[in-house]
């Protein structure tokens, strides 16, 4: 720390000198003394507190990144499921749209509004996203590996996967689901916007027209019309 502390203080020393007061010399003092105090606490860059990350609130939240990395609580599943009116609405929307039994959507929408409260995500785009991606077929497969409802290529989120167990698959609607929301809210963020998220999600960022984000948004403008104002409270501001 004294070695540190000399080499430091040295350095200073010179750019005064021939700054003679300068900012250039006020601002360089300024990050000697972040760096001492800094090294004094035995801190390292990764120890340090982050800056406020991209709201997918449209104003500023803290959200934990070792959230993420951890088993999220899974809803109950099974016919003892209650959904809320407009869940039930939605379910009857999507059953008879994709023509998919009633009983496995509402058990994908009970799905979708748990992993979109833990993600901070509106359900609704959820569905949109779901609708585009795989029409709600839980065993859909692409040609570059994409697998179930929300078609994540399993060997670019291993980490994901992996929270749920060493035998998880993305073919199991209840891990898709989680999986998928959890790689858009994160593209969301790393974007800025909703629509360099799901571009970012497709695999196609330089797309000038947005083709993919455009058709979810379009899907999701029609559920919000359909299904009127948006009851949750945590969502993606649009």
């Amino acid at each position: 720390m004294n070695k540190v502390f000399s080499v430091l203080k040295g350095t200073a020393a010179v750019v005064l000198h021939f700054a003679h007061g300068g900012l250039l010399a006020v601002g360089l003092m300024v990050s000697v003394f972040v760096v001492l105090r800094v090294a004094e606490a035995g801190l390292t860059p990764r120890m340090l507190p982050s800056l406020p990350e991209f709201s997918l609130l449209g104003g500023t939240q803290h959200v934990s990144a070792d959230a993420d990395l951890q088993m999220p609580d899974l809803p109950a599943t099974g016919s003892g499921v209650e959904l809320t009116a407009q869940q039930k609405t939605v379910a009857d929307h999507v059953s008879r749209r994709h023509r998919v039994a009633r009983a496995a959507v509402e058990q994908y929408v009970t799905d979708v509004y748990a992993a979109a409260s833990r993600y901070k995500l509106d359900p609704l785009l959820l569905i949109a996203l779901i609708s585009v991606e795989s029409a709600f077929n839980p065993t859909a497969e692409s040609a570059w590996g994409a697998q179930g409802l929300t078609q994540v290529i399993p060997k670019y989120h291993p980490e994901k996967l992996a929270l749920f167990g060493p035998d998880a698959s993305l073919l199991d609607p209840t891990t898709s689901i989680f999986v998928g929301a959890q790689v858009l809210r994160e593209y969301i963020r790393l974007s800025g916007s909703v629509e360099g998220g799901l571009q970012r999600y497709v695999g196609s960022i330089e797309d000038p027209d947005q083709v993919y984000s455009n058709k979810v948004l379009a899907e999701y403008r029609r559920l919000s019309a359909t299904f009127g104002p948006r009851l949750q409270t945590a969502e993606v501001a649009l």
